[in-house]
């Protein structure tokens, strides 16, 4: 994606096998598909890497310094298009993760406070003392 009137993406990286059956799409894709994406994308340096015994894999490497890989095991030329036209609308940011730092989350918290494992024993209690006179009154007699 154009961030301020720059590609964010700078290479894709293609790796692919040439005699597996899981790299079929890919081979397809790099004869037919390939070379109309280059005419279109000319900000984009695309390189092929052959590995061999390897699944094919995708790789977008971004102006801030991340890598994003892909794997395209079995993929038709249609997806793997998808898929590079997503690492190409992508702005390489990393997955976020937040720290958790209680476990009860909300943005409406509750008026009656946060359930415990003590909430309702005062309930509880005076239950079980019923349920305890009332058998015993049952076996008296």
């Amino acid at each position: 994606m154009s961030k301020y009137g720059t590609w964010m993406l700078e290479r894709l990286v293609i790796k692919y096998c040439d005699i597996g059956g899981s790299s079929r799409g890919m081979r397809l894709f790099l004869s037919e598909a390939l070379p109309v994406f280059q005419q279109q994308n000319p900000q984009l340096e695309v390189e092929e890497v052959l590995r061999r015994y390897r699944h094919p894999m995708l790789v977008g490497l971004y102006r801030n310094g991340r890598s994003k890989p892909i794997c395209v095991k079995n993929k038709a030329p249609k997806e793997i298009m998808e898929q590079i036209m997503w690492l190409r609308n992508s702005h390489g940011r990393g997955m976020e993760y937040h720290v958790v730092r209680s476990r009860h989350l909300s943005r409406n918290p509750s008026i009656q406070g946060q359930w415990t494992v003590s909430t309702f024993a005062a309930d509880l209690e005076a239950e079980n003392e019923r349920r305890l006179t009332r058998t015993a009154l049952q076996t008296q007699f």
